[in-house]
């Protein structure tokens, strides 16, 4: 899909980090932009700061109706939809047996409902148009093995699966409607930033995060993650990324391609030990 001056997107999750700089990619680039996410008063500023062309709209993703509310204001205000980001995410650490299912749950809810909530909010706008294109953040977490990390892992893994289906669907059904998932490495987001702390040895991780007695059974992770911090991309540049991906028209994008690799060692791993032939 092309972007052009005139177009209208809807950015969630955009009270920072991507999503905010996905919206000022926009703007820069001559759209109308719908911005979400539940920090209404970060939210505010970012629309601030941008302009007439954005709109801030208090959003909790998990909740259908507020999407629904989002999708009407956008239309309300800009009269179309062209380009919709499901951004909005969560996370939650620890062993998966002692992660509370309350914050299973609303991570499930925020990552994967958000989503869902969105496509099926949004889809139905894009094939009245005829055009236009929908764009899932997931995460190479969602391809490779997340340790500590269960939750949000298999959120994003199921983020991949949703847009593999319904880009084969929109091909068959309404091939004017783009898909594109997005498998972002580290992006000096806050929510990397938090993990990246763990990971420093100046830092002082809170015992309930990062028990003593388990630091030094995680020291060969944390030196992947001190690793990983080291490659950090700055949002706006990830922003190009996926905005360069949504006018290629690809299904698969990634911020970083070297290590996207480890799914590909995940999948050959898969492979081996189903005993499946070379």
């Amino acid at each position: 899909m092309e972007l052009a001056a005139g177009q209208v997107a809807v950015v969630t999750g955009a009270a920072r980090g991507i999503g905010a700089a996905l919206a000022e990619a926009l703007v820069a680039r001559g759209l109308r932009v719908a911005i979400a996410d539940t920090d209404a008063a970060a939210l505010q500023q970012v629309a601030d700061a941008l302009g007439a062309q954005v709109i801030a709209v208090p959003t909790d993703v998990a909740d259908l109706d507020q999407v629904r509310a989002l999708a009407a204001r956008t239309l309300e205000v800009f009269g179309r939809i062209d380009l919709v980001i499901n951004n909005a995410g969560i996370s939650a650490g620890g062993p998966s047996w002692e992660i509370d299912p309350v914050a299973w749950n609303r991570l499930w809810a925020v990552n994967v409902g958000g989503v869902v909530n969105g496509v099926h909010v949004f889809t139905p706008h894009l094939i009245a148009a005829g055009h236009g294109h929908l764009v899932n953040i997931a995460s190479l977490s969602g391809l490779t093995v997340g340790l500590f990390g269960a939750p949000y892992a298999a959120s994003k893994a199921a983020i991949v699966s949703i847009s593999e289906s319904l880009r084969g669907e929109l091909e068959l059904l309404a091939p004017g409607v783009g898909v594109t998932v997005i498998c972002p490495g580290p992006v000096d987001t806050q929510m990397f930033r938090g993990l990246a702390q763990l990971a420093d040895p100046s830092a002082d991780a809170p015992p309930e995060v990062l028990p003593a007695e388990i630091k030094e059974k995680l020291a060969p992770m944390m030196a992947v993650i001190a690793e990983m911090a080291e490659q950090t991309l700055p949002p706006a540049r990830a922003a190009e990324i996926i905005l360069d991906a949504v006018e290629s028209g690809t299904l698969y994008a990634t911020t970083h391609p070297d290590m996207a690799r480890a799914a590909r060692d995940r999948t050959e791993a898969m492979l081996e030990s189903f005993g499946t032939p070379r």
